[in-house]
C-alpha cells in the first residue's frame, strides 16, 4: 500500500500541474465550452427526472455555472447551492443571484442573514442529483479538489440513490487521481464532449 505522505504529494504536484494548465486557458475558450457542457448536463437523464439539483456556484475558470442555476429555476426545478460553514458544506435554496455575496475561497453564497431561514435550508436526503466541481477528475470517478474536504465529508451523507457527477473540461480528465480512503468518487463525469460513467 503507497504511504500515505507520497499520495499527498502526488496530490499536490497534480494540483500544481493542473492550476498551471488551467492559467493558460482563454476565458473566452471556458465560456464556449461551458456552454457545451451545461448542454449535455440538461441531457443526462437523471438532470431531466431530477427535482431537486445541487449545483456549485463556479469561480472563474471552472465550468461556468451561473446560466445553468437560472435556467434551472426558469424550469421550475428546486435549485439547491452549497456554503461553507466552518468546516461543513450546507445547502441553501437558490433564487437569485441578488442574495449572494462571497465567502469562503471566494465562492459566492447565501449572505448571513438568511442562511438559517427556514424555507431556505435544505437537507441531503432531499436532493435527487449533485454538480460537483474539481480542479481534475480521472475516468473511475477519482475527483481532486481544492485539498480542504469539504466535499468529500458533504458526499458521504448523501442517500446511495443520489448520482454524484463531476462536471469538468476534457483538459481536466486524467490517467489517475490518488485516491485516500475518505475521498469520495463519483459515479459520472460530464464534460463538453461527452458523459462517462464512472461504474
Amino acid at each position: 500500500m503507497e504511504p500515505l505522505q507520497e499520495i499527498l504529494a502526488r496530490k499536490q504536484e497534480l494540483r500544481r500541474q493542473l492550476r498551471a494548465a488551467q492559467s493558460g486557458i482563454p476565458q473566452e475558450w471556458i465560456e464556449a465550452a461551458s456552454r457545451l457542457v451545461v448542454s449535455q448536463v440538461k441531457s443526462f437523464p437523471p438532470y431531466r427526472a431530477g427535482n431537486s439539483i445541487m449545483c456549485f456556484v463556479s469561480l472563474p475558470r471552472e465550468v461556468y455555472t451561473h446560466e445553468l442555476l437560472q435556467e434551472m429555476r426558469h424550469e421550475a426545478k428546486n435549485v439547491v447551492i452549497p456554503w461553507c460553514d466552518s468546516t461543513e458544506l450546507r445547502l441553501f435554496r437558490f433564487r437569485n443571484f441578488d442574495e449572494l455575496v462571497p465567502g469562503t475561497l471566494g465562492i459566492l453564497e447565501p449572505a448571513e442573514w438568511f442562511r438559517t431561514a427556514g424555507d431556505r435550508v435544505v437537507t441531503p436526503e432531499e436532493l435527487d442529483l449533485v454538480l460537483v466541481p474539481g480542479l481534475g477528475f480521472d475516468r473511475r470517478g477519482g475527483r481532486l479538489g481544492r485539498g480542504k474536504g469539504f466535499y468529500d465529508r458533504f458526499l458521504k451523507k448523501l442517500p446511495p440513490r443520489v448520482p454524484k457527477v463531476g462536471l469538468a473540461f476534457e483538459w481536466q480528465l486524467v490517467d489517475e487521481i490518488p485516491m485516500l480512503a475518505h475521498d469520495v468518487r463519483m459515479d459520472w463525469i460530464i464534460t463538453e464532449k461527452n458523459i462517462y460513467s464512472c461504474h
